[in-house]
């Protein structure tokens, strides 16, 4: 039991993050984009225009954050949630400027994403008194793992739901409306019109947190942006110079990458071992259901373990995964054995959050904190591009087209290669960096 209730901020960081990350058009985010008309190389490039919109913002608006205020970068950020949202719906389905009002999409969705990145947490975690900050932040942060499982559940299910034209045709015969009411062009948008409401709610949040006075900023605005920049040399000076998050940001992005590549082409591999496409959104609620109830072990482990022993586990959940994968267990056995794969982003997630703002100073925490999620996203990008680079190679080699089944069976075979490499990287970055220190905190050695 906790010997202090959880601060404001705290309880409303929680429900920020749920309102802004479950989106009810996620479990049909790829047909949802072909239906508007787009095809799948533009869907590729819009995905690349969202990823870069974050990496550019990112670390700029984490500065940002630490000197015009964090409440103040969150609250921007679920403004452009709602514009984000607000366009979304107003698209009309098909057309010639369909790609390019999505592109306007998704470069405010990534700039919601940049700011909110970094500057949320640091909001919520320096709202926490110094002394109960490793007692109460573990709490928040299983809090909210066990809400956005719930969360993901929700929308998995209300969004594909009400993405169906003939489920919700018998859904307003069963009302009485009458039966073909509604057309697929009227459906396509109900994830969306769902998400404007959640954007509005996420809104609403936002302006009830209140920026700790310890942390308020004191200069005009027209110094921040010199302070901004400063910060940001600052906190990549200290991430260098110090081990511990220096291994923390490496650790993170060396495995984030791997995972969250599994889980883009997931549904493809569900496919591959003979899972039929209506169980993919089970499998998608069965993973969140799993991550709620393994929260409390989460927990545990930061209270209880090391740091060291912690992101082992993540390590071995992660490595056997892809052994699954790479073998190409058929069916739902299949499924079953990739359980651990499928969470370890969330272990992963928990540690790297409990353990970087464990070591990071106040002044400079949401800086660094974007600095964390601008290297996951460019090692994701990185890691996307490698992935297809290979598949066209070995679609060469095999004289087969790029889409084929045995194409990316074959890819498969070579990820737990890929991992064990970046495993043995990561052991000789760890060497070098802690040999490289002359003086060594506790926790410095133990990434």
């Amino acid at each position: 039991m906790l010997s202090h209730s959880m601060p404001r901020n705290a309880a409303l960081f929680v429900w920020f993050r749920l309102l802004f990350n479950c989106r009810f058009y996620y479990p049909v985010y790829t047909i949802l984009f072909l239906d508007f008309g787009l095809n799948l190389s533009q869907f590729a490039a819009l995905n690349v225009i969202w990823a870069l919109s974050i990496v550019v913002l990112e670390v700029p608006s984490g500065a940002m954050a630490d000197v015009i205020g964090r409440r103040n970068l969150v609250v921007l950020s679920a403004v452009l949630m709602v514009v984000e949202m607000t366009v979304f719906a107003l698209l009309p389905v098909g057309g010639p400027w369909v790609f390019w009002v999505f592109a306007v999409n998704r470069v405010l969705s990534g700039a919601a994403e940049a700011f909110s990145s970094g500057a949320d947490e640091a909001l919520a975690y320096d709202s926490i008194p110094e002394a109960d900050r490793s007692t109460i932040w573990p709490a928040v942060i299983g809090r909210l793992s066990r809400w956005m499982a719930l969360g993901f559940i929700v929308t998995s299910l209300l969004g594909a739901y009400v993405y169906d034209v003939h489920q919700m045709n018998r859904l307003l015969c069963w009302l009485g409306a009458g039966e073909g009411a509604l057309a697929k062009a009227d459906t396509i948008k109900f994830p969306v019109y769902l998400c404007v409401l959640t954007a509005l709610a996420c809104l609403a949040v936002t302006l009830a947190m209140k920026e700790p006075a310890s942390v308020r900023p004191k200069e005009p605005f027209w110094v921040t942006v010199r302070q901004s920049w400063q910060g940001i040399r600052h906190a990549g000076a200290w991430i260098w110079s110090t081990p511990a998050p220096f291994l923390l940001v490496v650790l993170g992005f060396l495995l984030d990458s791997t995972i969250r590549l599994f889980l883009t082409v997931s549904s493809n591999y569900y496919r591959h071992i003979g899972i039929a496409e209506a169980s993919f959104g089970v499998i998608s609620v069965a993973g969140s259901v799993a991550a709620f109830f393994t929260t409390g072990w989460m927990e545990w482990l930061v209270r209880h373990r090391s740091s060291a022993f912690n992101f082992g586990v993540v390590i071995a959940m992660t490595l056997w995964g892809l052994v699954v994968v790479a073998i190409q267990v058929p069916g739902w056995w299949g499924v079953l054995a990739l359980a651990p794969l499928i969470l370890a982003i969330r272990f992963l997630q928990f540690f790297q959050s409990h353990y970087l703002n464990e070591v990071t100073p106040s002044s400079h925490r949401a800086t660094v904190l974007s600095f964390k999620g601008m290297t996951i996203n460019l090692a994701y990008g990185g890691v996307t591009l490698l992935f297809g680079w290979q598949m066209a190679w070995l679609a060469g080699r095999l004289q087969l087209p790029n889409e084929a089944p045995q194409v990316f069976g074959t890819a498969l075979t070579w990820w737990p290669w890929y991992f064990g490499a970046t495993l043995l990287a990561y052991a000789f970055i760890r060497k070098w960096r802690i040999g490289s220190s002359e003086v060594q905190a506790k926790s410095d050695s133990q990434f």
